[in-house]
C-alpha cells in the first residue's frame, strides 16, 4: 500500500514527523496512473479516506485537500522493484506526512515528508548494516 498525505495510526512511519499533511496536492501520478482523477471520479477504490474534497483555492488540474486527520492510500504493485510518485503540493503548515509506502517482503519502507518547511525522504531498509537513508532539501 501507498499512502498519500499522512496514514493511519496502525502504520508505523520512522521519521519524527507524525503529524498527517494539512494542505493541496495536485496531479498525483503513482506508476503512470493518476490517482487523483481516479479517486474523484471513483475508479480507484481507496481505503480509509478521511475528510477529503477535490477542491483547492486555486484548482489547476485535479487537486484534493487533506485535513488533519485524512489521507488517501492504495494498493501497492505486488512484485515490481520499483514505484515512481509525482505531486504538486501546497500546504500552509511547516510540517506533515506526504507519501509513505511499505516495501514488499518486509523490506523496509519510504517516507517523503515535510518538517519545519523542508521536505525530506528517509528510505528504512531492513536486513542491512546501513538500515535508513536520509535525504534532505
Amino acid at each position: 500500500k501507498i499512502t498519500f498525505g499522512g496514514m493511519p495510526f496502525s502504520g508505523k512511519p520512522s521519521s519524527n514527523s507524525r503529524k498527517n499533511f494539512k494542505g493541496c496536492m495536485e496531479s498525483i501520478n503513482y506508476n503512470g496512473n493518476n490517482i487523483t482523477d481516479l479517486a474523484k471520479r471513483k475508479k480507484l477504490e481507496p481505503s480509509n479516506v478521511g475528510n477529503l474534497s477535490f477542491s483547492c483555492v486555486e484548482p489547476h488540474t485535479v487537486p484534493v485537500f487533506f485535513n488533519a486527520t485524512s489521507y488517501l492510500e492504495v494498493p501497492g504493485r505486488p512484485s515490481q522493484d520499483l514505484f515512481s510518485v509525482s505531486f504538486l503540493f501546497r500546504t500552509w503548515n511547516p510540517d506533515g506526512l506526504l507519501v509513505f509506502s511499505n516495501f514488499a517482503d518486509d523490506l523496509g519502507n519510504v517516507e517523503v515528508d515535510i518538517n519545519e518547511g523542508k521536505v525530506s525522504v528517509h528510505i528504512n531498509v531492513t536486513h542491512v548494516k546501513k538500515n535508513r537513508i536520509d535525504i534532505s532539501s
